[in-house]
């Protein structure tokens, strides 16, 4: 028997995603890690609290509330949002999954703007869905015309993710309330980044039936390695996506770490602060350099083009691994040629970056 044989075509067609090298290099305190957007800004002393008090008390006998119930409580209360229009997972890539489960039939067009996150392609093509591309203008905005032109009745799901990962940027509201007039599908705005940036598509859901956005505690609550994500929509998106959700998904120390998060919302609010002050100290100082040219971010990394002559942003990636600086080079996305995404870090870091940055550019 070949075990090949007995393997979804889905699966057999799918490429690994990959992160390469992440385990060894995390471990190493001298490494520089800008490749992620993990928010190390936080104090490692306050996130480490917040987890023990978490801990406390727990009896890893028992079951945990089901589908995630005390922390829906907690972003119930503070979104102002019921209960009942809120559905969580771990992390923002099971909620990906579940809404797969949900709207996607086999053959289904899935349409998604790039460039963008790759976990979007990835489920679409695991549920044997069909990827449709619409494209950013050259100045990474909406192109609303061209994304309602690629829709039709076979098209169950619109991704757009804003602000964007990888260019930085946020849409304009008035684009997305078009598309959510006009496309005859589900919207999802995908909001990983949006407390560092300057508006919310988050109250639209009182308005439009077909919109639903997708958060995660990766990034501003720096929950990155415990997985949290969760979406808001209507009562009846809500209800279809648990009925494919296990009942014990969410553990008691996610929970309960939701909870806390969301309690020290004024600790988490300033260190967004410094991560937005951050950010503007970064892009100007690579507006500086000679080679360089950054792009404005309404998140928590920069995207910038190297435009020296005979380099690729592949080489300076390559270049600055070997200064033990991680970034991500995204040079082979679309409209993204030579582009490399830089996570904001601390000034200490910020700064090693750079400096290790300008010798990669005069190597």
């Amino acid at each position: 028997m070949k075990i090949e044989e007995l393997i979804r075509k889905e699966v057999s067609e799918l490429s690994l995603y990959e992160v390469e090298s992440v385990l060894e290099r995390k471990l190493d305190e001298r490494v520089v890690k800008l490749d992620l957007n993990e928010n190390f800004a936080l104090a490692r002393d306050f996130m480490e609290k917040l987890l023990l008090d978490a801990c406390r008390d727990i009896d890893v006998r028992a079951y945990p509330p089901p589908c995630g119930e005390r922390a829906v409580k907690a972003i119930s209360s503070f979104l102002g949002f019921t209960e009942y229009e809120i559905a969580v997972g771990n992390g923002a890539d099971e909620i990906l999954d579940l809404l797969m489960k949900v709207f996607l039939k086999r053959d289904s067009k899935v349409l998604i703007v790039e460039p963008t996150f790759s976990m979007y392609t990835y489920f679409t093509q695991l549920y044997g869905g069909r990827k449709v591309t619409a494209l950013l203008r050259p100045n990474f905005e909406l192109d609303v015309d061209a994304i309602l032109e690629r829709t039709d009745r076979e098209t169950p799901l619109l991704f757009i993710c804003s602000p964007n990962n990888p260019t930085g940027n946020q849409f304009k509201e008035g684009d997305i309330k078009k598309i959510l007039q006009e496309f005859n599908g589900v919207v999802v705005i995908d909001e990983a980044y949006v407390e560092f940036a300057k508006y919310s598509a988050v109250d639209l859901v009182r308005n439009f039936d077909n919109l639903i956005v997708l958060r995660t505690f990766s990034k501003a609550f720096g929950l990155a390695g415990l997985r949290f994500g969760f979406l808001v929509s209507n009562k009846s998106i809500v209800e279809y996506v648990k009925r494919v959700t296990s009942p014990f998904n969410m553990n008691i120390v996610n929970q309960r770490l939701v909870v806390l998060a969301l309690k020290n919302w004024n600790y988490f609010k300033e260190q967004i602060q410094y991560a937005i002050k951050e950010r503007e100290w970064l892009g100007n100082t690579l507006d500086k350099i000679d080679g360089i040219a950054p792009y404005p971010s309404e998140t928590n990394f920069v995207l910038f083009k190297v435009t020296k002559n005979n380099l690729t942003s592949s080489t300076v990636t390559k270049r600055l691994q070997s200064k033990n600086v991680l970034v991500k080079d995204r040079g082979v996305l679309p409209l993204l040629t030579n582009c490399i995404r830089v996570t904001v870090g601390t000034r200490s870091m910020n700064e090693a970056f750079v400096s290790s940055l300008e010798e990669a550019l005069e190597e």
